[in-house]
């Protein structure tokens, strides 16, 4: 099995994510969706089953990346605005002369290594507009050590061979890559949180 392979638990995700979470990860990931423009050129990574693009308001242009293709048959049953862009492609592997005005990371940047994350994040800034925006949804690593979480590493490095073993703290990593964050909201006593960043930009 390949690294971060999400098609044996495609058909299942989204029941297993409600059962335990109940509606606060699609409520997460919807959260700062408000900071699109009806003209920006949106990028979505690691998109999954595509639950997120019910409520993606109308953009000028929309690409969706996914590695998993049974995750991304999946999404391309959703009700969106618009027309998306379907891509099936491991980020480290997708290319693309665009610059975005929007990059989202639904709970994608955590499944990355130390190594891994260094260089998907300075991909990530690369295809960033200037002054475009990066909204993160993803596990807090101070709650690292809940009885979940630990459950929910082992879970995914069996049924996906997840790349990492353990949460690392992604907010230090897009800081020392020059993103500033302008605001965060937590969820579930803060095991998750939703997040927006842009380059360079200081915190509201």
């Amino acid at each position: 099995m390949a690294v971060n392979d999400f098609d044996f638990i495609a058909p299942f995700y989204d029941r297993l994510s409600k059962l335990v979470f109940g509606e606060s990860l699609i409520q997460a990931q919807a959260y700062h969706l408000k900071e699109i423009g009806d003209k920006d050129r949106v990028l979505i990574l690691g998109g999954g089953t595509g639950k997120l693009l019910e409520y993606i308001p109308k953009s000028g242009e929309l690409d969706f990346v996914e590695k998993s293709v049974r995750m991304l048959d999946r999404a391309k049953r959703r009700k969106f605005h618009g027309s998306i862009n379907f891509i099936q492609s491991d980020f480290k592997e997708f290319e693309s002369d665009k610059r975005y005005d929007v990059i989202i990371c639904p709970f994608f940047l955590d499944c990355f290594d130390q190594q891994s994350l260094n260089t998907v994040i300075a991909k990530i800034k690369r295809l960033l507009s200037t002054n475009g925006k990066l909204i993160v949804v993803d596990f807090e690593k101070r709650k690292v050590n809940t009885l979940l979480l630990r459950v929910m590493l082992v879970f995914f490095k069996w049924f996906a061979n997840l790349e990492t073993t353990k949460l690392l703290d992604l907010r230090s990593f897009l800081k020392g890559n020059d993103f500033q964050e302008n605001e965060i909201k937590l969820y579930k006593s803060g095991v998750f949180s939703a997040l927006y960043y842009q380059v360079g930009k200081r915190k509201r």
